[in-house]
């Protein structure tokens, strides 16, 4: 399996082989100059005075050399090809290595105090305020959010929509029992007498109708009155009649407590109590409202209310001038204002941050580091060993130079205890 896309860009990549391949280099250089001069020493010197500790000096040098990179090569290969036990560590235990780097990861890191502790340092308000506070990342804010609701509703058809009314919503309403909870919406409604601006409404309405066309009285009583029945009475009649109607409704327009009104609210309550109860009430409202959904229009009036609301939330997004965008720009600069100038919205802000990202790491902490875990359970040996030494190679070459160095010490100082002892 390939090992998966590469973090970095080539151009990182190529800067780290040459400078892995140079430190290899320069650690190889050292091992070759430290065996040259230990031949050199025995060929041509009698190892005595200081060419015998040049000699053990280059001597431990070459072992130390040789030691470390047989140590720094076991961990992405066979040195030198051969199979020897316990190297190639990494291609052999990288699955297991995973594992471990997931749980130290998950121990140590993804712990609730930990990245409470992070956050409520970082200031995440105050400085998420700094930065929505310029215009320029108010505009980039407002902009992006408008890319991505016009991503959404480029990539929402209005077959989805006809296809998600006719296949799921419509035959989910029919198959629930509706009526209960338009009951439960009527006694709410009552309840906070929500309804009363629409009774003021009818009613103010009906008394300016009635007092500009007095004569639908007039012929009311024209029609009901007997044909023996002289006109002056008719007039007389209409006249009273007509004051009376005008004189309740303003009654019940202008007083809040009108019998009427209570009459009406008693009723819409039993109707409410009636349609959350199994009663033929309830019945016929479910079955007329079955009727309603089942019709072929109510598929093609959701698709007019969608595409309506299609055409205002893309002018809302295109018009980068128009008052939607202006105005969510004020809110975010008043955001923004309270975000670094309230300490205590600030600090109450960061506090409920750092508590949910603590709860969702001791909660989700071990899910959230087995991605290392699974990620290199996914790579191939070979690559995956390669890769890990194209960003660490280069530091663990240090391990070769310093064992040349601290060999060659080691054996200058073996070589003077030597001359020391009896």
């Amino acid at each position: 399996m390939p090992v998966p896309a590469r973090a970095g860009t080539e151009a990182d990549d190529a800067a780290r082989a040459r400078a892995l391949r140079k430190m290899r280099t320069f650690a190889t250089g050292l091992l070759a100059f430290a065996a040259l001069v230990f031949l050199l020493v025995h060929l041509f010197t009698d190892l005595t005075g200081v060419w015998g500790f040049v000699a053990r000096a280059s001597e431990a040098a070459m072992i130390g050399a040789i030691a470390d990179w047989f140590a720094v090569t076991a961990l992405f290969r066979h040195p030198l090809g051969l199979p020897i036990p316990h190297t190639a560590i990494i291609p052999r235990k990288k699955d297991t290595l995973g594992r471990s780097l997931s749980e130290f990861v998950a121990a140590n890191f993804l712990q609730s105090a930990t990245v409470s502790q992070k956050i409520l340092s970082a200031q995440v308000t105050r400085r998420a305020g700094e930065w929505l506070a310029e215009e320029g990342n108010q505009t980039r804010v407002v902009r992006r959010a408008g890319q991505g609701l016009e991503y959404v509703l480029a990539r929402v058809s209005d077959e989805d929509i006809e296809a998600l009314t006719r296949d799921v919503i419509v035959p989910r309403l029919v198959a629930t029992r509706k009526a209960p909870a338009l009951g439960m919406l009527l006694r709410e409604v009552v309840d906070d007498g929500a309804h009363h601006r629409l009774v003021d409404l009818v009613v103010g309405e009906a008394h300016s109708w009635l007092e500009s066309n007095p004569q639908v009285i007039d012929e009311i009583v024209k029609q009901r009155s007997p044909d023996w029945a002289p006109r002056f009475l008719s007039d007389v009649v209409s006249s009273r009649l007509r004051r009376e109607v005008l004189s309740w409704i303003a009654e019940v327009r202008d007083d809040r407590y009108h019998r009427a009104r209570q009459a009406l609210d008693s009723w819409l309550v039993q109707i409410a109590d009636d349609l959350r109860t199994p009663t033929s009430l309830a019945d016929r409202a479910e079955n007329v409202l079955d009727e309603l959904l089942t019709q072929p229009g109510v598929v093609d009036a959701v698709l007019e209310v969608w595409a309506s609301l299609k055409r205002l939330l893309r002018a809302a997004v295109i018009d980068e001038t128009g008052e939607v965008q202006a105005r969510v720009r004020r809110l975010l600069a008043e955001a923004a204002q309270r975000m670094t100038t309230d300490e205590e919205f600030a600090a109450g802000l960061d506090a409920r941050i750092a508590t949910t990202a603590g709860d969702l790491v001791e909660s989700f902490g071990g899910e959230i580091a087995s991605v290392i875990s699974d990620t290199i359970a996914g790579w191939d040996a070979k690559e995956a060993s390669d890769r890990i030494e194209l960003y660490v190679g280069r530091d663990l070459q240090y391990i070769r130079i310093n064992g040349t160095v601290i060999g060659a010490l080691v054996g200058t100082l073996i070589h003077a205890l030597t001359l020391l002892l009896p």
